[in-house]
């Protein structure tokens, strides 16, 4: 076990509940060397600040909503001019259990690229219908969400970064692709589990709603657009495609404000198709 690893944790947040953050925080702060605070222009930017927050994180505030990879970056440039060993993601709603972290660290000094949670939905209907199944202690996995996942700094290949064409869908997915193309391992930590949050589910007959804001359908649609554009041919992406229409069916049928979410999908759609993607690509 590496007990004297620097361990870098980032959060960026966006109009997050006060009382969760707040408590979060304080757990977070006794076992990280340093929490990185990302805050996109929320509107209770004030209660956020009025936090006393431990001495060791730090809280910046951006004049507007940049999204998720720029403040990734960012962390991941901050940690290594500082000397970090690991940067671990976490976001403004999820929570993880007590024994979270001692659990990751038993597995600090073995070869590998990033360690991943096993997720649990907090709904629990949801989780019945669809858990993360295993009989193991750890799997090797392609991908993961970006809430959870510790990256080894120093195994991090210049040419992966974030990639800041994106907002905040398939940042995640992108990642994981370029960490594949390198053969890098990442390793899911089934004693380490992440409780997470899909949106505002619901259930209607045989369906699960994400209820969604027609803001993150519009950024979602985008998103996964300029995603499919970029990874055209895989079976990943053509399962997306089709996850995207199911989902987007659900919205427009069932769900409230089907205006709104309408003219949101079909905006997003325009926004990724005809976005002009930066020079700088990542293999």
């Amino acid at each position: 076990m590496n007990k004297q690893a620097k361990i870098l944790a980032v959060i960026v947040t966006y109009n997050p509940e006060i009382g969760h953050l707040k408590s979060f925080l304080e757990e977070l702060s006794k076992q990280i060397d340093l929490v990185l605070i990302y805050d996109n222009n929320s509107l209770n930017f004030k209660d956020i600040a009025s936090i006393q927050f431990s001495q060791n994180v730090i809280i910046h505030s951006s004049p507007i909503n940049k999204g998720l990879p720029t403040h990734y970056n960012a962390a991941i440039q901050y940690g290594l001019e500082n000397g970090f060993d690991n940067l671990l993601i976490l976001d403004q709603d999820s929570t993880f259990d007590k024994h979270f972290l001692d659990e990751y660290r038993k597995h600090l000094d073995e070869d590998f690229f990033c360690l991943v949670p096993f997720l649990v939905h907090n709904n629990n209907d949801y989780e019945e219908k669809y858990p993360t199944k295993t009989k193991n202690t750890c799997d090797y996995v392609k991908r993961s969400i970006n809430s959870g996942t510790l990256i080894y700094l120093h195994k991090l290949p210049n040419d992966i970064r974030f990639d800041e064409d994106l907002f905040i869908d398939c940042v995640d997915f992108d990642f994981f692709i370029q960490a594949n193309k390198f053969r890098l391992k990442t390793l899911r930590i089934n004693s380490a589990k992440l409780h997470i949050s899909l949106g505002n589910i619901s259930r209607i007959g045989p369906f699960f709603l994400y209820n969604y804001s027609p803001f993150r359908l519009e950024k979602q649609t985008r998103d996964r657009v300029i995603f499919l554009r970029k990874h055209p041919i895989s079976a990943f992406s053509l399962w997306l495609f089709l996850f995207t229409i199911f989902c987007d069916t659900k919205a427009i049928l069932f769900e409230r404000e089907r205006l709104r979410k309408i003219k949101a999908i079909v905006k997003g759609f325009k926004e990724g198709l005809f976005f002009r993607t930066s020079s700088r690509q990542h293999p």
